[in-house]
């Protein structure tokens, strides 16, 4: 989906629907891969409950993320089974813990009320994390808006592309069930073999899928076509002033490279001195190796092209669209999406024009939307902070360790 956001950079990518990011921010973890492979979640109960109260005030968002979290969760077979700890839950236990939570936050009055409802209605399981120990790691992602144009100009020579017709996936799992429900993909050649994608390297310097009609749009510079990549999706805005969705749809599964995390390397920035904004000025200072910087990030992210959601936000990995705040990206084989969950996590705030507030302790209830190539284990949760200046100035400081529950409404007494 799970990117410099001052770390974002030096750490990962996220695409929608399919991978984010990154991080930096309050800096209080190191990037890490999830090394904890027993169970992803555990039942918990009485001292070990979080208090359920809320940093924020409103709660049309949280209705407004249930309810998708419904629509998706009806989609599926009634009798497919999803895993929570040692219990195998019908989407059908799912959509009531969403209806239980969209009933307390519309009649509880008080936080005390909230709290004491939400402990008495529902079974809690938090994650493991990381580290066996309940270490989650949260990173933040947004809906860049970029400027951009259908047709190649001098005011914008870079494109972005569909995905390519010769872009093949293999599913090794129809081969032999040990590969599990892993996917290759590369590219078919004339001797009939599949060979690894075309790099960022290849596609952007040596040109490889130039004139072959796979060009979907164009924009003004190499670092805005990077940025997109690495969120996943992005808004752009036409000459005429109309507005399109650019939304993933696929990527060349080269390894992601940290672009940021290489300069730290040569020296041209410090770890903590490192932010999206210097970096993009650096690069904008320097177009005779712009390019070749880039490029050693060799992962490619394609896209299509969509009418824009009505309420501007980009569709997740459950094919509805994505509540600022109050949807995450996890991995599914940890959390199942469409689950409702609660996080409290040290998490940064901005005001409306994008200037940084700073980092406080925060609690809110959410629902797994979408899902993040960076996102693995059940130790990183990738929040989806929206789009304009506030949610790109949040995404670009989240970076902190917390804690991740999931919650499930309690079965009635058994009768049969």
């Amino acid at each position: 989906m799970t990117e410099i956001l001052a770390f974002f950079w030096l750490a990962c990518a996220h695409a929608l629907a399919a991978p984010p990011q990154a991080p930096v921010g309050a800096g209080t973890v190191a990037p890490s891969s999830p090394t904890y492979s027993g169970p992803a979640l555990r039942l918990v109960s009485g001292d070990e409950l979080p208090r359920f109260a809320e940093s924020f005030k409103g709660r049309a968002g949280l209705i407004k993320a249930a309810r998708k979290s419904i629509a998706y969760l009806k989609t599926l077979p009634p009798s497919r089974t999803i895993r929570v700890a040692d219990r195998d839950y019908a989407p059908a236990a799912l959509i009531d813990s969403a209806l239980e939570i969209i009933k307390i936050a519309r009649t509880a009055k008080t936080d005390d009320e909230f709290d004491a409802r939400v402990r008495a209605a529902f079974d809690v399981f938090e994650s493991a994390g990381s580290d066996g120990r309940g270490k989650v790691v949260f990173s933040s992602y947004y809906q860049p808006v970029l400027r951009a144009s259908l047709k190649r100009s001098k005011a914008y020579p870079y494109p972005i592309y569909k995905r390519p017709r010769d872009l093949v996936e293999v599913d090794l799992a129809s081969f032999d069930k040990r590969y599990g429900d892993a996917v290759l993909l590369g590219k078919l050649g004339r001797d009939r073999r599949v060979t690894p994608y075309f790099t960022r390297d290849q596609i952007d310097r040596r040109k490889a899928l130039a004139g072959k009609g796979a060009e979907l749009a164009w924009l003004k510079d190499r670092f805005d076509a990077l940025d997109l990549h690495v969120q996943g999706s992005g808004i752009l805005v036409l000459p005429s002033g109309r507005q399109v969705l650019a939304k993933y749809a696929g990527s060349n599964e080269r390894p992601f490279a940290s672009v940021g995390m290489m300069l730290v390397k040569a020296g041209v920035f410090s770890r903590d001195d490192i932010t999206h904004d210097k970096l993009r000025d650096y690069l904008r200072a320097n177009p005779e190796t712009e390019g070749w910087i880039l490029a050693q990030n060799p992962r490619y992210t394609f896209f299509e092209l969509a009418p824009l959601p009505p309420d501007g936000e980009p569709f997740g990995a459950t094919g509805q669209s994505l509540v600022p705040a109050r949807s995450i990206a996890v991995d599914p084989s940890a959390v199942a999406l469409g689950a409702l969950t609660f996080f409290t996590v040290p998490a940064p705030q901005a005001d409306k024009s994008g200037r940084l507030l700073g980092v406080f302790p925060s609690a809110r209830f959410a629902f797994a939307m979408d899902t993040g190539g960076a996102i693995k284990g059940p130790g990183r949760v990738d929040i989806y902070a929206g789009h304009g200046a506030q949610a790109a100035a949040t995404a670009r400081h989240q970076w902190a360790a917390g804690r991740l529950f999931v919650l499930i409404k309690k079965l009635p007494d058994r009768e049969r």
